[in-house]
């Protein structure tokens, strides 16, 4: 979708902006899911417009194991995007969303939001529309933080460090783990686990939009701590092939 569709996509659905900026002002956003198959159940159509509610309605309608048996009958033997069916977690998982789009949107956005791969049939009006949603920003060139220069390499070793000393302690430093501290497991996801939670896909979503966007991703992806986050991405590999089609389940790879 052209990022100039986006705020008029939200309100043809009544779906208010998700995020603000930090002046206050909305700040419309994607992703939005409608639900087909949730809605046999439910009298009004099931529309979603934040990626944080989005999970907890994939968690509470298909993995929870009380969710109705047709739409999931083997809920209660799924993965969970929130362990323990969400009791005790949920609270967690919203704290740490919000510590970690905090600490990409200061450190990360800035740094890639000018080289984001726009659509040339739309990039015109796509960045004339986002540049009006950013407050203080008036045009496009604004955003630029120019390759190799010296503004640009302290806001990305500020950006490595933040990463490496808040975030990085959450996640193994290799690719066996750390069970010889007895801190972690041998797995690639948060605290060495086997299987991903939601809180591995909230880092992955933003890794993802680094890969796409920050021209030094590779460094980042091979050497910030210790490579961490490109096996991170790696291990979230198999979760991101999503036929979009109305009505197909997203398929497995």
């Amino acid at each position: 979708m052209p990022l100039s569709a986006v705020a008029e996509t939200r309100n043809s659905l009544q779906l208010p902006a998700n995020r603000k900026h930090l002046d206050g002002s909305d700040f419309p956003t994607l992703p939005i899911i409608r639900d087909p198959l949730a809605a046999m159940t439910s009298e009004n159509e099931v529309i979603v417009g934040d990626s944080f509610d989005i999970a907890l309605h994939l968690q509470k309608t298909y993995l929870f194991p009380s969710s109705p048996s047709k739409l999931s009958p083997d809920a209660g033997k799924q993965r969970q995007l929130f362990p323990a069916e969400g009791n005790g977690t949920v609270a967690l998982h919203r704290a740490f969303n919000a510590f970690v789009d905090q600490l990409f949107s200061q450190h990360g956005a800035p740094l890639a939001g000018f080289y984001m791969p726009l659509d040339p049939r739309t990039a015109d009006s796509d960045k004339a529309s986002f540049v009006r949603r950013i407050p203080g920003v008036t045009k496009w060139e604004d955003l630029e933080i120019p390759k190799g220069s010296e503004v640009r390499k302290k806001m990305l070793a500020e950006f490595e460090s933040a990463l490496d000393t808040k975030l990085g302690p959450c996640f193994p430093s290799s690719a066996t783990g750390d069970e010889s501290k007895g801190t972690q497991g041998s797995g690639p996801f948060m605290d060495g686990r086997q299987e991903p939670m939601y809180a591995d896909f909230i880092v992955g979503g933003w890794l993802q939009f680094m890969r796409g966007c920050l021209p030094e991703w590779e460094e980042m992806r091979n050497n910030w701590s210790n490579g961490k986050w490109g096996r991170l991405l790696d291990a979230l590999e198999p979760w991101t092939n999503v036929d979009g089609r109305d009505g197909v389940v997203p398929a497995r790879r």
